[in-house]
């Protein structure tokens, strides 16, 4: 017995798509996952973040999920997909009820489950403009009697429930073309979450969540971010910059195309040139029957450097705005994920700018169910949609409980089971 989560991550330079199989052993009952099928499909359909031509957006991820599927033996019939940050605003919010007298006979009031659905149904009742639409919510945490701020309410006495959530909206039109193109390639879509989000969840760790730390996604047409405190997300900030404006500052300064200097920035590129030694040299390709010409790995490094601290200096000033009061909490770690964390020198940059006590990118060293060849950067979208799925997929197909659900851990506790049991 088999069950599919198909994560689809829509980039500005590539379409990934990872197939998620759970598998319940006859014999033993016990549940097991593991990444059967990865497909790559290069995408021109987008420019920043934002689907420009659904025709050219369909056909890669058409083949990206071809190809998973090919490779994992299964078919794909519904997909898990993203929205960047270029596209998203999220602002926090607040609601409160009172909690209902479940017994006549009783003077005590215990809060339930109906109580949390009611107060979060509150909090998550405030106007949107017509361009606007929720596509999620997550819980900050819960108070009641104006006191007790808690992870969990459930059986707790009480009169009065209050309830902290984070909301994402997005702006409806990217999220139309997305379904568009889904559904062009010949599939369904089954949600749409925040690309960073997900990465989160397959990328970081609990301890880090808690200390109040920055995950940032480094794509080819933006670089999107979201801090965490307390095992719940505070802020998210996005700039319309990435890998692909780096490439065009390569060609520009080199003369060369597009695609060749893509070549160079992956196979000689540096972003910090203090670790850079001896002026290796870079053979920049000819144009118009121009011969090649020589030049060192530092001038390719003076192209880039500027860049990649110009980006992370616009995020920073983004994330210290959104965060207004809250700045004095990050005092984590920064987790570089996303395609543009490949290159060299880019922990430098980012030590330089945000100074965290510790970076590092993420290869997601946790999950075994990840082959080793795609233990890198860039599949942590796709992987965070198969992972923070998960637990829900579970909820709703007919496959038994290995482990049950622990309440009161914070906003990672739905899919926790799931890490200890299976990762």
């Amino acid at each position: 017995m088999s069950d599919l989560i198909v994560g689809l991550d829509i980039g500005t330079s590539n379409v990934r798509c990872l197939i998620g199989e759970v598998t319940v052993n006859a014999q033993t009952l016990e549940k097991e996952f593991q990444i059967t099928g990865v497909g790559v499909a290069q995408s021109t359909g987008l420019r920043n973040g934002t689907i420009v031509n659904i025709e050219s957006t369909s056909q890669a991820i058409k083949r990206a999920i071809e190809d998973a599927e090919l490779m994992s033996g299964n078919q794909v019939y519904t997909v898990y997909t993203q929205i960047n940050g270029c596209q998203v605003v999220t602002q926090d919010s607040h609601g409160a009820v009172a909690v209902v007298q479940k017994d006549p006979n009783s003077n005590t009031r215990e809060i339930s489950e109906e109580d949390k659905e009611r107060v979060l149904e509150s909090a998550t009742a405030v106007p949107l403009s017509v361009d606007r639409t929720l596509i999620s919510h997550v819980v900050q945490n819960y108070t009641v009697n104006e006191t007790a701020v808690v992870k969990d309410p459930i059986n707790m006495i009480g009169v009065r429930l209050e309830a902290s959530v984070h909301l994402i909206t997005a702006s409806s039109t990217p999220l139309q073309n997305i379904y568009r193109c889904i559904q062009r390639a010949g599939f369904d879509t089954a949600e749409i979450q925040l690309n960073t989000l997900v990465a989160a969840q397959a990328a970081t760790t609990k301890d880090e969540r808690d200390v109040g730390s920055i995950l940032i996604d480094m794509g080819g047409g933006s670089t999107d971010a979201i801090a965490f405190w307390d095992d719940a997300p505070i802020c998210t900030a996005s700039v319309n910059y990435g890998g692909d404006i780096i490439t065009k500052d390569i060609a520009i300064v080199c003369g060369i195309s597009f695609e060749a200097a893509e070549r160079i920035k992956c196979l000689s590129g540096c972003a910090w040139e203090p670790i850079l030694e001896n002026y290796e040299p870079v053979m920049i390709p000819g144009v118009g029957g121009d011969s090649p010409k020589e030049r060192s790995r530092n001038d390719i490094c003076r192209i880039i450097q500027p860049r990649v601290l110009e980006i992370f200096s616009m995020l920073r000033e983004k994330i210290i705005q959104n965060l207004g009061e809250n700045a004095r909490k990050m005092k984590g770690n920064i987790i570089l994920v996303g395609g543009g964390a490949k290159l060299p020198g880019v922990m430098e940059c980012a030590q330089m700018i945000f100074e965290p006590p510790h970076i590092h990118i993420s290869n997601f060293s946790g999950i075994n169910a990840l082959p080793t060849e795609y233990r890198s950067p860039e599949f942590a979208t796709a992987l965070g949609l198969v992972v923070s799925n998960l637990d829900k997929h579970n909820k709703s197909a007919s496959i038994p409980e290995i482990v049950e659900e622990e309440k009161g851990k914070g906003f990672f506790s739905s899919i926790s089971g799931w890490f200890k049991e299976l990762f």
